[in-house]
């Protein structure tokens, strides 16, 4: 698969417009249908149909045993492989026990004379897809917003997590670097380059550790519930609290169990960011560095920082 694809960011004579009005959005993810995908939807339909056959039956159950695990009935299925019989099972067991599919085995007779289905590639296939779309988007952005960056400029755009504040890095010509900020730091446009950056990194990343991660997680399930950002606490008495005073855990409890969607799991969730809210604030809020993260941008595309694989337009994958 090729995309070596060339962009061209659009020109403008009124170099210093910028209109928010109907700009298009970066977004993170980009639907695509995927080889799992494809494979989930054959599934669905030959095992729906089977599901109302075994249905027929007086003890559906039974049945589906019969086939795939007891040689001595008529039903066995003898044609298929025991990798096969098993795959038919559990998709048939699934369907008989919730009427819809969940379990999916690939290794389903239907899929017996396909390319083994590989799921390493079909991540690899996704990012570079999300990475042509994100190309685009920003394209379309500087093109729509009077935006032109010289040929060959190489800039790196660097993300601070805790307010999504986009820094433009590796030119001298501060009116394009304000014009790109100013543009970028819109709307979501930042937040979503952000996750775009975490969904491609790869294994190697030197811009990402696990205490960072682990760190933004935290900051970030802790806005999301309460809408505080830790980074804007004091921490007293080894805990964050607000201005008023009200320790900021206790806030985040009782919004879980506000919420009709997050009451199920409050008590796990507390204990696991619980625990690593008091080591945050026990050693302070600076103790582990902010996941600070950057990505390049030059000719009309992203490209990766800090590992080996870079997704941009010249990325090729066999």
């Amino acid at each position: 698969m090729n995309i070596n694809t060339s962009y061209t960011v659009g020109a403008s004579n009124n170099q210093n417009r910028i209109d928010y009005k109907g700009q298009s959005a970066i977004k993170s993810t980009n639907e695509v249908m995927t080889e799992s995908d494809r494979r989930m939807k054959i599934l669905d339909e030959k095992y729906q149909k089977i599901n109302e056959q075994n249905k027929r039956f007086e003890n559906p159950h039974g049945h589906i045993h019969d086939k795939y695990r007891n040689p001595r009935s008529p039903y066995f299925r003898s044609d298929l492989t025991k990798v096969e019989r098993e795959a038919a099972y559990t998709m048939e067991i699934g369907w008989a026990n919730s009427g819809k599919g969940g379990q999916y085995d690939f290794n389903d007779a239907i899929f017996r004379n396909e390319k083994r289905y590989d799921p390493t590639q079909e991540s690899v296939e996704k990012k570079i897809f999300n990475r042509q779309k994100v190309n685009e988007q920003l394209q379309d952005l500087f093109s729509k917003n009077g935006i032109t960056i010289p040929e060959n400029t190489n800039l790196t755009f660097t993300i601070d997590p805790n307010h999504f504040k986009l820094v433009v890095g590796g030119s001298t010509d501060e009116t394009l670097t304000k014009q790109i900020e100013d543009l970028l730091n819109t709307s979501n446009n930042t937040r979503e380059l952000f996750f775009h950056i975490m969904k491609s990194r790869s294994e190697d990343s030197t811009q990402f550790t696990p205490d960072s991660l682990a760190k933004f997680h935290l900051v970030n399930q802790i806005k999301t519930v309460t809408g505080y950002n830790l980074k804007d606490l004091s921490i007293v008495n080894g805990q964050f609290v607000t201005d008023k005073g009200t320790n900021i855990f206790d806030i985040y409890k009782e919004e879980l169990l506000k919420n009709p969607y997050t009451v199920e799991n409050a008590r796990i969730a507390a204990s696991h960011y619980g625990a690593q809210l008091f080591n945050l604030a026990k050693n302070g809020f600076d103790s582990i560095p902010d996941l600070v993260l950057s990505i390049g941008y030059q000719n009309g595309s992203l490209h990766d920082i800090g590992q080996k694989e870079n997704y941009g337009v010249k990325k090729t994958i066999d």
